[in-house]
């Protein structure tokens, strides 16, 4: 792997030009031919503990009724990894059970169609010495087949809008993990960028490609956090803006923020879970994303509290 340096953390989280915050729930619009409106709503960072723990099945119940209660309702809900909570620490038994209990609880609180992405706490046995690195449902594999998926990233259109899926989760040997896009997942993005370089994009990734709270714990560390950011995610920045790119949604730090560079909004979308099911994160209240999308390439974004009291 390429050596991260901290100043090559430092332009990664500023990007190649000023970025502004945006406001909370406003949109960003630029002229798209054939883009139809509608609403989606973006789920991240459930964390639901063993057995529900710490109440979080109800919370992530409660959670599903305020988007099937919304109006209007949403067409699909795109879920932006961390299903469940230490799959590394668990056994394949053990994640195969837990992750069964998070499938049994989605459905019977929410029929609407899901399009998922991939967390680092939904790595299954990483950090558990018993666990054989070859068993097929080892790290990645539990997921992608449980949840159908051929792969974990992929990209799929809807009503003349295009929605990009990455797995920037990268074990590393021991309990760790960094951001990162894996060589033939790179030259993915940049083929699909292309094809669809005059069609409306939103990308979702787990871990962000930009962050004032990641820029912040740098600025206070000897040494840059790679966990935080994407460590490669400079190039998905520079071809943005000159593809169409509207959005990029990610998770993973439990926060919301926004960031716009040029004409993309980088949105990091707080946490269903807030605090690890122990209340709110830095005054980031538990809570998901309604995301309305424009005829005219808008994408106004809303994070939103489901009234959860954690307890």
């Amino acid at each position: 792997m390429t050596p991260y340096s901290r100043r090559r953390f430092l332009r990664q989280l500023l990007g190649t030009g000023a970025f502004a915050a945006a406001g909370m729930g406003r949109g960003f619009a630029l002229e798209t031919a054939k883009a139809e409106a509608f609403r989606f709503a973006f789920l991240t960072d459930f964390h639901l503990m063993k057995e529900g723990a710490k109440r979080s099945a109800e919370g992530m119940a409660a959670c599903l009724a305020a988007v099937e209660k919304l109006e209007p309702k949403p067409e699909f809900i795109l879920v932006g990894g961390d299903l469940i909570h230490c799959g590394r620490d668990l056994t394949i038994g053990e994640a195969e059970k837990h992750l069964e209990f998070f499938l049994k609880v989605w459905n019977d609180h929410t029929a609407l169609p899901v399009h998922w992405t991939f967390g680092n706490h939904d790595l299954i046995g990483t950090s558990n010495a018993t666990v054989s690195a070859q068993d097929h449902h080892y790290a990645k594999g539990l997921f992608k087949d449980r949840l159908q998926l051929r792969e974990l990233f992929y990209s799929f259109d809807f009503r003349g809008w295009h929605f990009v899926v990455l797995d920037d989760i990268a074990p590393l040997p021991g309990k760790g993990y960094r951001g990162e896009l894996f060589d033939d997942e790179m030259a993915f993005l940049l083929a699909d960028l292309e094809a669809h370089r005059n069609q409306p994009t939103i990308v979702c990734a787990h871990i962000p490609m930009l962050s004032n709270l990641a820029l912040g714990v740098s600025l206070k560390s000897d040494s840059p956090p790679t966990n935080l950011v994407c460590t490669n995610g400079g190039k998905l920045i520079e071809q943005a803006s000159t593809h169409q790119v509207k959005a990029v949604l990610a998770g993973h730090l439990h926060f919301h923020e926004e960031m716009q560079l040029e004409s993309v909004r980088f949105i990091n979308g707080g946490a269903v879970c807030g605090s690890y099911w122990r209340g709110p994160f830095k005054d980031c209240k538990e809570g998901f994303g309604v995301v309305d999308l424009g005829t005219d390439g808008s994408v106004k974004f809303e994070y939103q509290d489901y009234g959860w009291k954690a307890g």
